[in-house]
């Protein structure tokens, strides 16, 4: 029964088919009927009568036999002089008739007709539409133009195979005698007149010649027009290879029209003959591929068959020859058949391929249009091939291109249709879908917070306590789990701000907030993104920006989302946030130079869970920030806006109100004293101190082991409210407070003093806190200056970033009193502990004197008590000296006299020299009446050193020279001697190492440690092999 069935089926689509293309032979015949040519007179031996005739009827062919002169370029006077001519068939091929011994078309002749008509009362034309390869006609003696240059040899002539027309107008006229000289060396196998000579009125002729023009031209401009719009449709969905095939197909059809027929393209393109002749047929030739493609993709073959694969190499092989190759041999393609057998084989593989997708494809009805457009454009190609043998369409016929494209645009219009109503469907479904999701995802969100947390301060734990243990790949692993929890933590966040977004249970509590200061904060937290990156963050907002009425929180939130974005997304150039005022607003720009976005990502990019392309490839995220961002710049009362172009950034914009005048205005005088007043109590409510009775007060047990000397903190915020606070926190310590407003302030005092402490606000306008204490880090140490950062922040990204910029401490606002105090205390009692341990292990390694440098200095004495008392009395007296000296450095204080660590290094140079004698030369450049305190054992290590490894190493000894003078930064001091040596690695190394130098004197890494954490810049070592060092150091002048 089904096989029946589908028989009955098949039978009905062939009789319908057959109906259709009844249809198409009606409107063809039709076409002919509308616009007829008369072939009804023949030439007879060179005349055709037309006498009695009407010729503004209809125009006339002049097929028939024409008197023909091979190899003779003749003019009318010529031609009846010329004897016997011979007979030739017009329209036809000139080959046979050449003469030629060769074989080919080559050559040159003059075709004559003589025309008798009627006298002429009105003028006459001739539409001439393919003479191979130049042509020039003649009337009674007049030239009245042609189509290229006619010359007897190949190189004076030039081809030109157009469609043109001429006008005879001599009233009166009986005979017309029409002369056709033409040559041709650039087609081997067929040359002469190839098409019929159109006749009649000059009204007659002009009206099918432009009506032809005009119908090719509306029909390439309907292929061209769909070409372009698929060509837009393809350009943003590019990985729809059907879209490229249709538009190539309409774009391939559009030129087959436009360089056929009458060659229409000619009069629009400057091209000359042989790039006509090879566009034409290459073109010819991939319309059939793109055709056959576009059927077997609807049909569902493989695009990749191994028959197909072939065929496409064959035709893109024979394309290749026709391009290159001479126009002689792309003329030789169509002429020897090679031409047809690979249009004929597309042909019948379209047919079949269509009939392969209607039968596949049955179940779509609106398939049967397809094979309706492909039944269209299969009878116009089989109409064309039997044109290119007999010429039955004079005048151009565009109806089957025609209802081949309304099938074609009619079945795409019925697709979109429904599947406009199949997503109707599907989106009302969808929006029950994504409620449930939400809610879902909300609820695992809550339930997912715990246990991760738990994951993440577990693993925090055993890293801690087992990171000596473990194997450096265990490490590597336990640091992604934190990695990785840390970003499902952030997931998990964002997965719930979207879900109470949603439920509306997000509430704003708008406050005054510095853009400025807030800014800086956030491009240090995402700084880490940037590294190994060629990407500069840029702020562009004015210090005198006003503040605007806003959540902090959630604004933090919206810059946090978008510049993480922006730094995500960007491989190189710059990310900018920009501020810029307008009247009672102020817009936000986050901009970047990075991958950009197409229209398709920018319509869905603020969707949750979408993300672009490249941020899919990243595989990092879930696409909810710029969501979020969105709804929480709407609850502002604005509007998140787009600018992108791909491959070249995007900037995000937002605008929100300024805040009032009272409130965006600076406070006055009164105002500021007022709040000063208030600080008190904001002191008690906001810093929250503890009652005494449950904690007991902060007694002074530590205070004695503070330093004698003044202990020194600078604090840094921007407002100053904050800075009375901290001076009322800290009004009963024994500490001196400066406070600054900005960070640069903050650089300045830190050049021009020793400060114990450095207290910083995050969020500052210019430079934030982390700027600032990275800059610190680039002098100081952790251990030279401890930095304790102050911020309403509580986030972890924020707390991590401030201790990767370098922070030894962390608090958040707002802060309990007793705590900050104990903090402070903490933090300069670590410094001290440091600095103590420094000097004692200076004056503990000067006190621990080599045994070989005892041993030797008493040889010396027992010596020169048997050859020269006096000498062993100087020498006894030095080394008592220097032993005094050195034993004294352990209750030495931070710095002594300059002449204090002099006598140290004379009374060693006078041991090392009684020893040494000739060998060791000393010479001493020390500026006299300077009065400077330096640290102790800072010049005698150099000195030791020098003399040690640098001269003595040498068999022959060496120069040591001694520089004390006053320069333009202080007072320099340079030990110099013309030793053995080192490179500037080993120097480098000597600067930084960790590990003490052998017993027996000050190492040059302590000194230099020592001389840096006072003045901010150590040793400077200048070395050469084999040529001497020079180690010197400066020491301000105050």
């Amino acid at each position: 029964m089904r096989l029946f069935n589908s028989l009955q089926l098949a039978y009905r689509y062939l009789f319908f088919t057959i109906l259709f293309l009844c249809a198409l032979l009606a409107m063809r015949w039709a076409w002919l009927e509308w616009l007829p040519i008369d072939k009804s007179f023949r030439a007879s031996d060179g005349v055709v009568d037309l006498r009695g005739v009407d010729l503004a009827s209809t125009p006339f062919t002049l097929d028939g036999e024409w008197e023909w002169y091979p190899h003779r370029l003749l003019t009318g006077g010529q031609a009846a002089e010329a004897g016997q001519a011979q007979r030739i068939q017009v329209p036809g091929n000139w080959k046979s008739a050449m003469s030629s011994n060769e074989g080919n078309a080559y050559g040159y002749g003059t075709y004559r007709l003589r025309i008798l008509v009627d006298p002429l009362e009105q003028p006459i034309a001739l539409w001439i539409k393919n003479i191979q390869a130049s042509s020039e006609v003649e009337i009674n003696g007049a030239v009245l133009g042609g189509a290229g240059k006619v010359a007897a040899s190949a190189g004076e002539y030039k081809p030109y195979n157009s469609s043109y027309r001429l006008s005879y107008s001599e009233k009166g006229s009986t005979e017309i005698e029409l002369l056709i000289r033409s040559s041709n060396y650039d087609s081997p196998f067929s040359g002469g007149i190839m098409r019929s000579v159109r006749f009649g009125s000059e009204r007659a002729v002009n009206s099918i010649y432009y009506y032809s023009l005009c119908f090719q031209l509306m029909i390439v401009v309907i292929m061209f027009l769909h070409a372009l719009y698929i060509g837009i449709v393809y350009f943003y969905k590019r990985n729809d290879s059907l879209l490229l095939v249709t538009g190539l197909v309409f774009f391939l059809v559009g030129i087959a029209v436009f360089s056929g027929h009458d060659k229409t393209m000619l009069l629009w393109l400057p091209l000359n003959y042989t790039w006509l002749t090879k566009i034409r047929i290459s073109v010819l030739l991939w319309q059939n591929i793109c055709i056959l493609l576009f059927y077997r993709m609807f049909a569902g073959y493989s695009p990749r068959s191994r028959g197909l694969r072939i065929y496409l190499v064959s035709i893109a092989i024979l394309t290749a020859v026709v391009l290159v190759a001479p126009v002689s041999i792309a003329n030789s393609v169509t002429d020897t058949q090679i031409f047809l057998a690979a249009y004929l084989i597309s042909y019948i593989w379209i047919g079949w391929s269509a009939v392969v997708m209607f039968i596949r494809r049955q179940e779509d009805r609106d398939s049967r249009l397809l094979l309706l457009t492909c039944v269209c454009i299969l009878f116009n190609l089989a109409w064309s091939i039997a044109d290119s043998f007999s010429e039955t369409m004079h005048v151009y016929y565009p109806l089957d291109l025609a209802v081949a494209v309304i099938f074609f645009s009619a079945y795409w219009f019925l697709r979109y249709l429904r599947n406009t109503d199949k997503i109707s469907d599907l989106y009302e479904k969808l929006q029950i879908s994504d409620k449930m999701k939400d809610r879902f995802l909300a609820s695992t969100s809550h339930e997912l917070r715990t246990p991760l947390h738990g994951i993440m301060n577990i693993t925090g734990s055993i890293y801690a306590r087992e990171k000596h243990k473990l194997e450096e790949t265990s490490l590597r692993e336990m640091e992604l789990v934190g990695t990785v929890s840390r970003r499902m933590s952030r997931l998990l966040d964002d997965l719930l701000d979207i879900a109470r977004l949603q439920e509306h249970q997000v509430v704003l509590r708008p406050e005054p907030v510095s853009v400025q200061a807030i800014v800086p904060g956030i491009l240090a937290m995402l700084k880490h993104m940037a590294e190994g990156k060629p990407i500069r963050l840029e702020m562009r907002i004015d210090d005198s920006a006003p503040p605007v009425w806003a959540d902090e929180k959630r604004f933090v939130q919206i810059l946090y989302n978008l510049l993480h974005n922006a730094l995500k997304y960007t491989e190189q150039g710059s990310v900018r946030v920009s501020l810029e005022t307008g009247e009672g607003y102020a817009e936000i720009q986050v901009s970047d130079t990075g991958a950009g976005m197409d229209e398709e990502t920018k319509a869905r990019i603020f969707m949750p869970y979408v993300q672009g392309d490249y941020g899919i490839r990243d595989g990092r995220g879930i696409g909810l920030g710029l969501s979020i961002c969105k709804q929480l710049v709407e609850l502002h009362g604005s509007g998140l806006q787009l600018d992108s172009v791909q491959g070249q950034g995007s900037t995000f914009r937002f605008r929100l109100p300024l805040a009032d005048e009272k409130a965006a205005s600076p406070p006055t005088d009164e105002e500021l004293s007022e709040r000063e007043v208030a600080a008190s109590q904001q002191a008690i409510a906001v810093i929250r101190y503890p009652e005494e009775k449950e904690y007991g007060t902060i007694g002074d047990s530590s205070l004695h082991l503070l330093s004698d000397r003044e202990i020194r903190i600078l604090a840094v915020d921007d407002e100053p409210i904050n800075l009375k606070v901290l001076e009322g926190i800290l009004s009963s310590e024994p500490y001196i407070l400066q406070t600054v407003c900005s960070g640069q302030e903050a650089l300045e005092l830190l050049e021009s003093d020793n400060w114990d402490l450095l207290i910083a606000d995050v969020m500052m306008p210019g430079m934030s806190g982390y700027e600032l204490t990275q800059r610190v880090r680039e002098r100081y140490a952790v251990s030279e200056l401890p930095v304790l950062l102050l911020t309403a922040r509580s986030q972890p990204a924020d707390i991590y970033t401030g201790f990767l910029a370098g922070a030894n401490d962390y608090m958040t606002k707002p802060a309990d009193a007793v705590e900050l105090r104990y903090r402070i205390r903490a933090l300069i009692l670590l410094k001290q502990s440091i600095q103590d341990r420094l000097r004692i292990e200076a004056a503990y390694l000067q006190a621990q004197i080599h045994p070989h440098f005892l041993f030797n200095t008493l040889n010396s004495l027992m010596a020169l008590s048997e050859i020269d008392t006096e000498r062993m009395r100087a020498l006894g007296d030095a080394f008592t000296s220097f032993l005094r000296i050195s034993f004294d450095y352990l209750n030495t204080g931070e710095t002594v006299d300059l002449e204090h660590e002099l006598q140290l290094v004379e009374a060693y140079l006078y041991i090392e020299q009684e020893r040494f004698g000739e060998k060791l030369k000393v010479i001493r450049e020390v500026e006299p009446k300077l009065r400077v305190e330096l640290p102790p054992l800072s010049i005698q290590p150099l000195v030791e050193n020098a003399v040690k490894h640098g001269l003595l190493s040498r068999v022959e000894g060496g120069e040591l020279r001694l520089r004390i003078v006053r320069s333009d930064h202080g007072i320099l001091v340079e030990v110099k001697d013309n030793g053995i040596g080192m490179d500037p690695d080993r120097a480098a190394r000597l600067l930084h190492s960790a590990q003490k130098e052998k017993v027996g004197g000050v190492g040059l890494a302590n000194t230099h440690h020592r001389l840096t954490r006072l003045y901010g810049k150590g040793l400077s070592i200048d070395s050469r092999l084999c040529e001497g060092t020079t180690v010197s150091f400066v020491v301000p002048e105050k």
